[in-house]
């Protein structure tokens, strides 16, 4: 229930009165508050609020009373369209390309369906709104390269979170829009289900059959780079002697602090990694130490860069897909790998967390390795491969069951 708190001064003086309580009743619910000048004011909101289960008074406006809406004044600002393209333009602490994206596919995938709903409506917002639409997503068809296929179930699952984060958005406003968020209930598609068509890993034989199809000798310490670090494109290329530590002993150290990344004019910068737990150290191996120092890591400047395009410039991606899109096909015709197989520089990155995994190496491990901001997305992406680590498992619960005892091994 709701209660009335006097609020007084320094001088002990009651200058006001709040009335509080907790969202829903509930002692999980956020605390909500609204202050009046005197106390019989207050114990007729209180009331207020107890009648309407512990919630903001319908039509009440925090800070204002009552408001009566004009018969024909339009609630504008709570139309879908205008609310979410309010909350994405005023969101503060997010790269402009991100905001562009978003208003982007806004207007191109959840507008048409809601645009023009009210956010604050159970009828327009409900389970089963948001289930019909999530199965038009699955039957949506866009253009990928030559041919039409169906929205992938990750691309699903962005716009499912986008719509969700504006729903999310007005249950938490004060007073709230919503008393819950239909999205929280929503039953989604499975990204493992996209994982065989949109990934190809490469086994290591594979890679360095691959390597040797280039033509350009920074292609191919590129590839070695790429494959033994796990490193994003954008990480990758931009690289300088200064992000190598501990070089000259057994364990040397890369540091990912930068980026490539593109503003809002779509002019390339390099900036912060792609999230908090992009920005990480990991140790590489003596193969990688020396395809760097090949580039030149003793011999450049500290922020120069490692791997380069014309006159010293960045890498395009661009340019080094079509050199890779050449290597794959004299690839394919020298039998290193089947035709059937048609990897992108972005799977190497996937490459080296199959490796990884295969020898037994864990998903936490891998998760700080390869710089994911939560496990959640690397179990997503990458658990099913956890199948072939499972022989050392395999082993131990055989033991275990067995009777046998396995040696302690010594922790730090």
């Amino acid at each position: 229930m709701a209660s009335v708190h006097p609020r007084t001064n320094r001088a002990g003086e009651i200058t006001s009165y709040q009335v509080k309580w907790r969202d829903g009743g509930g002692r999980n619910g956020a605390w909500q508050s609204e202050t009046f000048e005197d106390e019989t004011a207050a114990g007729v909101f209180k009331a207020a609020v107890d009648e309407a289960g512990n919630r903001w008074p319908p039509g009440w406006v925090k800070g204002r009373g009552y408001i009566v809406a004009e018969p024909d004044e339009p609630d504008e600002m709570y139309r879908f369209r205008v609310y979410a393209t309010t909350m994405i333009t005023n969101r503060a602490g997010i790269e402009e390309r991100y905001r562009r994206d978003c208003l982007r596919d806004l207007d191109a995938y959840i507008f048409p369906t809601f645009g023009e709903c009210d956010v604050r409506s159970t009828k327009h917002f409900s389970s089963d709104t948001i289930d019909a639409w999530l199965r038009k997503m699955e039957q949506t068809k866009i253009w990928r390269g030559a041919e039409k296929k169906n929205l992938s179930p990750k691309t699903i699952r962005n716009f499912h979170g986008l719509l969700s984060s504006v729903l999310e958005r007005a249950v938490l406003a004060e007073p709230p829009l919503r008393d819950r968020n239909p999205c929280r209930i929503s039953s989604l598609p499975r990204v493992d289900d996209e994982i065989d068509d949109e990934m190809c890993f490469l086994t290591p034989q594979e890679v360095k059959g691959l390597k040797r199809c280039f033509s350009v000798r920074q292609d191919q310490l590129l590839v070695s780079v790429a494959y033994g670090t796990g490193l994003r494109f954008g990480e990758l290329t931009a690289l300088t002697p200064r992000d190598i530590t501990d070089r000259d002993t057994s364990k040397p150290k890369l540091r990912v602090q930068r980026a490539w990344k593109r503003d809002e004019e779509g002019a390339y910068f390099l900036g912060p990694p792609k999230t908090k737990k992009a920005r990480r150290t990991i140790r590489i191996s003596r193969s990688v130490l020396e395809a760097l120092d090949e580039l030149g890591l003793y011999e450049l400047g500290a922020g120069d860069l490692l791997f380069t395009g014309a006159n010293g410039t960045r890498l395009h991606y661009s340019t080094f897909g079509d050199r890779w899109a050449k290597a794959v096909r004299l690839a394919r015709e020298a039998g290193v790998f089947t035709a059937d197989k048609s990897p992108t520089p972005h799977d190497l990155r996937h490459s080296h967390v199959a490796a990884l995994i295969s020898k037994g190496h864990g998903l936490p491990y891998v998760q700080r390795r390869i710089g994911h901001q939560s496990i959640q997305t690397t179990n997503d992406v990458y658990g099913h491969l956890l199948p072939e680590a499972d022989d050392d498992a395999m082993e131990t619960i055989e033991e275990s069951l067995a009777g046998g005892r396995q040696p302690l091994r010594s922790v730090g």
